[in-house]
């Protein structure tokens, strides 16, 4: 009696530690999909608020040499170019400006595309502003 009771014991802990390797394994998994949802998130508010400056720049200019100033980007034939910022959450960013006209009779419409990438060469997001510009 006293072996097929040790025998049960051992069996019964051997079933628990599986249990308990599995169940470690699964939170495991669900803590790396939380920590990669979470990067994922805080990267998307760093590149929301740094698109959001860079319009601000854009709709307090009063033309395109102006925001490209205080865009911190040097005036170029295809007004654009590539500046790198940092977020609010310390992580650098890359952020590629692209403004494109369209005439009208009595100005100009002007949108800028902002594509902004991590500083691991992914691309976080990508937001177009419009504006006018009289002549």
């Amino acid at each position: 009696m006293n072996r097929h009771r040790s025998m049960a014991f051992y069996v019964e802990c051997l079933l628990l530690t599986v249990f308990l390797l599995a169940l470690t394994a699964v939170l495991a998994q669900l803590f790396s999909a939380a920590r990669a949802q979470a990067l994922e998130a805080r990267r998307l508010t760093d590149a929301q608020r740094l698109a959001q400056n860079v319009s601000e720049e854009f709709y307090a200019a009063e033309n395109e040499a102006e925001f490209l100033r205080l865009a911190g980007l040097e005036a170029a034939d295809d007004l654009g170019g590539q500046v790198e910022r940092t977020g609010p959450s310390g992580e650098s960013y890359r952020l590629d400006l692209e403004l494109t006209e369209q005439p009208q009779t009595a100005g100009r419409t002007v949108t800028l595309h902002v594509e902004v990438f991590a500083s691991n060469g992914a691309a976080v997001c990508g937001l177009d502003f419009v504006r006018y510009w009289p002549n």
